[in-house]
């Protein structure tokens, strides 16, 4: 299968933003190895997941395993069984293989008919079809809301990146990380991501000085907030309410039907920082929704089972 004859499906696909050229070009230059997997009929391709191989940290040791972000791309529903039975088979291989299908899908009984193993994550979703005074009515009053307006009272600009300040997002991104104890992506990520159609680069300013900013990924329908970051100065002058209300403001303009704001710990107690963002969140007047995770075999459930004690664990050492 030569190169150019790949991702001749993305569009019919209603979700392709994961599965796409793109978002390939994008993780192959962050240092990971594509693994694309094929359902052919007559030199014709009819079904087709991207997978990336990715190197855990887990109790056992590093372990690889493969990694799958939104639904595979497919002609027909017989096609999507048969890519998902394939990445099972390839899957084999490694320590585990886990696919995160696009959150808005219809298709998932078919991972659970082809015997894989369901785990509930969660995000957050906001119906952007609503009107935006009806949207900006539902942020929380007392501090989204207020934020908002407080940012532009302040003088607060929001505007898309441009290549040279790219860096210095990205220097305020890698603070953001350390601080909350994330991995990061690389430079690179953030360089092929500013050039590519699936995604958008978004930075809050006060005069010239960068306070905050974030990516956001474009679907079809939908768009995936993501990769945020604030300074100091950015939280005194709640340039995150105002990033987030403009994203909200953008992603409807584009006729997106709905915004993803990329992930919700449903597992976070209090005093842990992804409980203070779900509480962030939670105030622009999305619902919690579910993002069911398709493992192919049982130790991807041992794993959060484990890392969940850990978290625990951890809590009480800080304790004592």
């Amino acid at each position: 299968m030569k190169e150019n004859d790949s991702f001749v499906l993305e569009e019919i696909s209603p979700w392709v933003v994961y599965q796409s050229k793109d978002w390939k070009r994008i993780k192959e230059s962050s240092g990971k190895k594509p693994v694309t997997i094929e359902v052919e009929n007559k030199g014709e391709i009819n079904a087709q997941i991207l997978a990336f191989e990715q190197i855990l940290q887990t109790p056992f040791g590093k372990k690889q395993i493969l990694f799958a972000e939104g639904l595979p791309l497919f002609k027909e529903e017989e096609d999507l069984k048969k890519v998902l039975n394939l990445f099972k088979k390839a899957s084999k291989k490694y320590f585990y293989g886990v696919i995160f299908p696009t959150v808005l899908s219809d298709k998932n009984t078919f991972f659970e008919e082809e015997g894989y193993s369901k785990i509930s994550n969660y995000t957050i979703l906001l119906d952007l079809e609503k009107p935006e005074s009806e949207l900006f009515k539902n942020l929380e009053k007392k501090s989204s809301r207020w934020g908002v307006k407080f940012a532009e009272k302040q003088g607060l600009s929001f505007e898309e990146a441009t290549e040279e300040e790219l860096p210095l997002f990205y220097e305020m991104y890698l603070k953001t990380t350390e601080d909350g104890g994330f991995n990061p992506e690389s430079y690179e990520f953030f360089k092929q991501l500013f050039t590519s159609k699936i995604g958008k680069i978004f930075i809050v300013k006060k005069e010239k000085k960068l306070l905050a900013g974030g990516a956001v990924l474009l679907d079809k329908d939908y768009a995936i907030l993501n990769l945020t970051s604030s300074t100091e100065e950015g939280h005194k002058f709640q340039a995150m309410p105002f990033f987030y209300w403009n994203i909200i403001r953008y992603t409807k303009s584009l006729n997106k039907k709905y915004l993803d704001f990329g992930g919700y710990d449903a597992e976070a107690k209090e005093g842990d920082k992804t409980f203070a963002v779900n509480k962030f969140k939670e105030r622009f007047g999305g619902k919690i929704v579910e993002q069911p995770i398709y493992s192919t075999n049982k130790k991807y459930f041992l794993i959060r089972k484990l890392m969940r004690k850990a978290r625990f664990i951890k809590k009480l050492y800080k304790k004592q």
